[in-house]
């Protein structure tokens, strides 16, 4: 509980005053011994502990109403967000979440609020501090991930760091940042904000990262309490669209698309718009499930090989995800980087990410103690082929899948115990004589293992095993061998993935050699990481390729939308960076909409001081003030303290 007039709580050691009176009433009466009296304290004796605990409780119901009537007058406030906390707040942290999943509306439709979550939040705080009488605000926006001082809460609304962007967000590092802030300015009694719906893509529960925070958190020289604001509705009648490539062939410009939809009963017809160099064109495509994967062909005609448009959807419950941009030209070469122990997988491994005829393809081969030579930047697809990485390759290697990159992690012929992003590789196994193991399930709608544009299945079924490693961890299974364990699964870590296999592409683990599984997952995993250059002309919103060099000009060349030069880097759209031409999009992990559970939010955070507080969606004060409840309190105390006061009637006896 806080107060707006503390000092007036000084008027506490008014409820002593009933006590006071009581013993000085005591004082003033001398204990007189009298004979006679004896039998009247004889035959009231039974009875005087009962007197004497009414009294305590007259004496007890006077001191509470006192007391609740100064609490009243110094205007108490309670709230989840706030909590029973209770002394002056000197500055509030803002860990403000920017992502384009923030601009889910709370309600949706005719006469409803279309408030997104961002703005509902951004209301929220706003009321709260000023009922804290406007503590030091330092915002923390997911974009910039820098603190700023913010002058005033009415000033919120109208900053460029809180309005909406395409990018995700990294809620560990930016409590990071605030953590650091803390340490490094010492802002007096400080409470650290979170406003975030939760989505678990951007919490990314499985980083190491958060033993460090709960760490940080507990060793502050000053007692900082953690608040989360929860904005964890789930998004509803919202789809979304994607534009998973772009390539020229002959005259024509294809384009991978992808459809994703919240509510998926029963099949859906969705109108689509296509722009190519500011032509358009529509038609209409049937979704029937949560995902659909299609493809699209746009003439070309005689225009340059240079070019650029979007795709876009009917607008619903989020604006952000409607929109997907495209820019294409000639393709700049792919980098895959092998790290082996050697032996016979390596060959099939490197054909199936340079194959002949191929040539904007290379693999480049290392051995694991060379795994640092990897230039990460220009990575498309790392392969990793030994015991799992550990120390300073293994954080590069994260952060390089963190930031978009792709991974494909395979069992090394050895034991393995080191764990990499959750996962870590079992005992190995071996099918009996003369049998195999099969692939049983597959995911044909989703992962590399998915059907083509066209509806072509790959031949999984054609994958034979004699020896495999189990894969320990929490993941999603892309496929499963005959007995249910896996064979491919996935995880995906920021805007990146990583695929663990449970077998070796060499004849004595399997055939995964062969190229009719291999190939597709080789060259559909570089695809994965390669959108985060786009051979040059595709980047995450928000990314460093997606903000200007020294020296080069911003302008935007689409006529989707237009934006602002403060907020522009972190906004979809198609780009002229100098020379540089460049389609930005929203991030991959934000059309994942899992939601973090509230079990999962406390196992991060367990040990520390922090509170939950679960916004509805509504722009309300996150603080309610409560003096109407003590003074009710008041009423009561003194209608209990009147009715024991009243003297029992005395009945008439009959003779």
């Amino acid at each position: 509980m806080s107060f707006l007039q503390q000092s007036l709580l000084w008027g506490l050691f008014a409820a002593s005053i009933p006590i006071i009176i009581h013993l000085l009433n005591r004082r003033r009466h001398r204990t007189v011994k009298w004979a006679a009296m004896e039998f009247l304290l004889k035959a009231t004796r039974e009875s005087r502990g009962k007197k004497k605990l009414k009294y305590l409780v007259i004496l007890a119901c006077r001191t509470l109403a006192i007391a609740a009537v100064i609490f009243a007058i110094a205007r108490p406030l309670v709230g989840g967000f706030l909590g029973w906390g209770g002394t002056r707040i000197d500055t509030v942290i803002l860990v403000l979440d920017r992502s384009a999943s923030m601009e889910q509306q709370a309600s949706y439709g005719s006469g409803g609020n279309r408030e997104s979550k961002r703005q509902s939040a951004i209301a929220s705080v706003r009321k709260s501090l000023e009922k804290l009488n406007n503590p030091r605000l330092i915002l923390i926006d997911s974009a910039t991930g820098t603190p700023q001082d913010v002058p005033s809460p009415d000033a919120l609304e109208e900053l460029s760091a809180t309005s909406a962007t395409d990018t995700s967000a990294s809620i560990p590092s930016l409590i990071s940042n605030a953590i650091d802030y803390v340490v490094e300015n010492s802002p007096g009694r400080t409470e650290i904000w979170v406003a975030s719906d939760l989505q678990e893509s951007d919490w990314a529960p499985e980083q190491g990262r958060w033993e460090a925070i709960r760490t940080g958190l507990i060793d502050l020289p000053q007692k900082t309490t953690l608040r989360v604001l929860s904005l964890a509705s789930p998004a509803q009648n919202n789809t979304a669209i994607r534009v998973l490539s772009s390539r020229r062939s002959g005259d024509e410009l294809v384009l991978d698309l992808e459809l994703t939809r919240t509510d998926h009963e029963g099949p859906s017809a969705v109108p689509i718009t296509y722009s190519l160099n500011g032509a358009r064109s529509s038609n209409k495509v049937t979704i029937n499930g949560q995902s659909y994967q299609f493809q699209k062909r746009l003439p070309l005609g005689n225009r340059e090989s240079v070019g650029h448009g979007f795709v876009s959807i009917p607008s619903d419950t989020n604006p952000r995800d409607n929109v997907s941009f495209f820019a294409y030209g000639e393709d700049a070469p792919t980098t895959t980087y092998l790290v082996t122990e050697g032996g016979e997988a390596p060959t099939w491994l490197t054909l199936a990410s340079a194959p002949p005829g191929f040539g904007r393809s290379r693999c480049i081969e290392l051995a694991p103690n060379n795994a640092h030579k990897i230039e990460w930047p220009g990575a498309a697809l790392v392969i990793w082929q030994a015991p799992l990485p550990q120390g300073t390759v293994a954080q590069e290697l994260a952060r390089y899948i963190e930031a978009g990159g792709a991974a494909i992690m395979l069992p090394p012929r050895g034991e393995s115990e080191t764990t990499f992003l959750g996962l870590n590789w079992g005992e190995q196994t071996i099918s009996p004589r003369d049998q195999y193991f099969i692939i049983n399930e597959w995911d044909q709608a989703d992962g590399p293992l998915r059907n083509g544009a066209e509806g072509t299945a790959i031949p999984v079924p054609k994958l034979k095993a004699i020896k495999r490693r189990q894969i320990i961890g929490e993941a999603t299974t892309l496929a499963s061998w005959d007995d249910a364990q896996p064979f491919l699964v996935r995880r995906i870590i920021g805007d990146g993935t990583a695929i663990f296999a449970a077998t070796l592409p060499d004849y004595t683990w399997s055939n995964l050699g062969d190229a009719d599984v291999l190939l597709p997952v080789v060259q559909r995993m570089i695809a994965v990481g390669d959108a985060r250059f786009g051979s040059a002309f595709a980047a995450i919103s928000g990314s460093s390729q997606a903000k200007t060099a020294a020296g080069e000009v911003r302008t935007r060349l689409d006529s989707h939308a237009t934006s602002t030069t403060s907020n522009a880097a972190y906004e979809a759209g198609v780009w002229k960076l100098g020379d540089r031409l460049l389609a930005t999009n929203r991030p991959q992990s934000e059309d994942q909409w899992q939601i973090l559970t509230k079990n999962r939010l406390g196992a991060l955070l367990e040990g520390t001081p922090y509170k939950l507080f679960e916004d509805q969606g509504q722009s309300d004060s996150l603080t309610q003030e409560v003096w109407r409840a003590f003074l009710i309190a008041m009423l009561v105390f003194l209608t209990t303290e009147a009715i024991l006061c009243l003297q029992p009637k005395v009945g008439n006896s009959k003779s």
